[in-house]
């Protein structure tokens, strides 16, 4: 299986898009800068890819982190996709989970990106692999 790293890599390499990849546990989202734009995705503890998103990179975790949690706020949207992760995942332990962010200020290396990632990855907890009815596996898009 190829791992998160590895994807990025690879999808930086197909986009031409050259940029620092970074790592930390979730946990400590918050000690990501409140001014990273960019593409994220979090991982579980078995190395699952649970969600790749875009934007504000801090900001956006402050809307992750409960969702993982089970803990939405009744104004806050609960999409299908953490429903249906933390239905299938009783023994998630989101403390332990890892988090991978690149800054990026272009629009379409953003977009092309965050695309790529979820095409390739099918995050477990985004709405996108739900709505995909062709599922295709990571192992059949990318030799190794």
């Amino acid at each position: 299986m190829i791992s998160i790293l590895q994807t990025i890599d690879i999808c930086n390499k197909l986009l031409n898009i050259k940029t620092q990849i970074h790592q930390l546990p979730w946990r400590y989202y918050k000690e990501i800068p409140s001014n990273a734009r960019g593409i994220y995705i979090i991982e579980d503890d078995e190395q699952r890819p649970i969600y790749v998103g875009k934007g504000w990179i801090r900001n956006r975790q402050d809307t992750h982190w409960p969702k993982a949690h089970g803990q939405t706020k009744s104004y806050q949207t609960d999409p299908k996709g953490w429903k249906q992760l933390r239905e299938h995942n009783t023994n998630m332990n989101p403390k332990e989970w890892t988090i991978y962010y690149t800054e990026l200020t272009s629009e379409t290396a953003l977009t092309a990106l965050e695309g790529a990632l979820i095409h390739l990855l099918q995050p477990l907890a985004n709405d996108e692999t739900f709505k995909d009815t062709n599922h295709t596996a990571i192992g059949a898009v990318i030799a190794p």
